[in-house]
Parts: structure tokens; C-alpha cells; sequence
């Protein structure tokens, strides 16, 4: 089986509850008909009231919508991608390689009995991350596998991290991207607060300059966007 991702660029003005009942109670079942397996989605919806780490600047479009799901080959994704076409003011869709990290129930407690649709506590994050051109892709994966996925672990108390290592585009026009990285957290205050999304008063300090000594070695920070939402899980019907 192989994973794709969909990021979906839409309009700011936009009303959240608006963007939660068209792709939960439309988009989803579409998608889940012509094929798709666990579906997820992370939406900019009125339940993710935060920016997010590193939101949009002024005047660049938001992405408000990221859509995953699972084919049995990328090759046959036409029917999926008819259902996508028209969302949002643009669309990019991507081959990815996935690994999930951390214990956390995403689900809450309905971990091994999921509700299609519920939405997973606290607040999550999608960030869109750029190889820093000083690195070879290789390097860049190395760096990124062996340092920085358990060195974040190790200093954010976030719940769970996903890890989407961009394999290529699939969709025309798509702007190049190195990995999309969803991470779950326990509440929005963690977010919101810097020093709490390091580990807290007595560490968060130093916590904080290590992860900037590794993110500014990795990514390009330029175009380094990560943003709060609300994720929902799906189980095939």
C-alpha cells in the first residue's frame, strides 16, 4: 500500500464550522467510496483557534485543508483525485513515505475501537518542511531520521508525531516539498507558549536552543510553515 498526501490552499475568510461539515460529512464518504483507506484529515477549522509555530505571513494563501489516505498503488488514484478537484483555490498532492513516532492515543479513549470522524484531543500541528540546500537529500534524511525525529521527542511533550517523507509530487504544479510532519499535543496553551512547547519553565530555555541548533542545520526556515488544526481520524466504511 502506499500513502498520499493533499494539501489544499483555500481562502482565510472561510468559516471554519463551514470547512469541517463539507469535508467530513462530503468529502470523506467520496473518498472513502472511490477507494481510499484510513482517511485523515487536518483542517483549519473553528476548533484550531491558534496560528500554529510558523503560520503563513501576510499576504501568502493558507493551506486550510491536508488530506491523507492509503491506495493499494499511487497509480490509481484517478477516482480519489476526482474527488479533491474543485476543493480549495489550489491543490497538491503527494507521494509520501510514513512513519508514526510516540505512545500517545491519538484517539482518546477510543483507542482500538475508533469513531470514523472523531476529532483526536488537544490541538495538532502540519508543518511543510524544505531540505536546506546545503544538504544532499541523503544527508538531509539521514539528519533529519537519526537527529532530528527522537531529538524533538526527547525535548516537546507533544502526544504523536507523523513523519511524511516526501517521495515525489503526483499532481502537475506541485510546489516542491521534503516532508509534511503532523505532530499531536496535549492542549493549546502548549503551543501558544514557546518555552511550554520545549518542556516547560525549567528546561523549556535550553530545550528551545537545542531544537534551533538543529532546525536551522535542516530545514530551510525561509519557507518552514507549520500550522495548528484539528485532525480527524477515519476508518474505511
Amino acid at each position: 500500500m502506499e500513502k498520499l498526501v493533499y494539501v489544499i490552499w483555500d481562502r482565510p475568510s472561510l468559516e471554519g464550522g463551514e470547512l469541517r461539515v463539507r469535508y467530513s460529512g462530503t468529502v470523506v464518504p467520496e473518498l472513502l467510496g472511490a477507494g481510499a483507506r484510513n482517511v485523515s484529515l487536518h483542517l483549519d477549522d473553528d476548533l484550531a483557534p491558534i496560528a500554529g509555530p510558523a503560520p503563513c505571513p501576510g499576504g501568502e494563501l493558507p493551506y486550510r485543508a491536508v488530506v491523507s489516505l492509503w491506495l493499494d498503488a499511487h497509480d490509481d488514484r484517478a477516482a480519489v483525485e476526482s474527488v479533491l478537484d474543485g476543493l480549495g483555490v489550489r491543490r497538491a498532492g503527494y507521494l509520501v513515505s510514513e512513519a508514526e513516532f510516540g505512545s500517545g492515543d491519538r484517539q482518546g479513549d477510543h483507542h482500538g475501537d475508533p469513531v470514523p470522524g472523531k476529532r483526536s484531543p488537544g490541538i495538532s500541528t502540519v508543518a511543510l518542511v524544505h531540505r536546506n540546500p546545503r544538504f544532499d537529500p541523503r544527508t538531509f534524511r539521514e539528519f533529519w531520521y537519526d537527529h532530528q525525529s527522537p531529538m524533538s521527542g526527547e525535548v516537546q511533550p507533544r502526544v504523536h508525531y507523523v513523519r511524511n517523507s516526501v517521495v515525489h509530487p503526483v499532481t502537475r504544479g506541485a510546489p516542491p516539498i521534503d516532508g509534511i510532519v503532523m505532530e499531536c499535543w496535549p492542549d493549546i496553551e502548549v503551543v501558544s507558549d514557546p518555552i511550554e512547547f520545549h518542556g516547560g519553565a525549567e528546561v523549556g530555555e535550553e530545550n528551545l536552543t537545542v531544537m534551533l541548533d538543529s532546525v536551522t542545520q535542516l530545514f530551510d526556515l525561509s519557507s518552514l510553515r507549520s500550522l495548528a488544526m484539528s485532525e480527524y481520524l477515519f476508518e474505511p466504511l
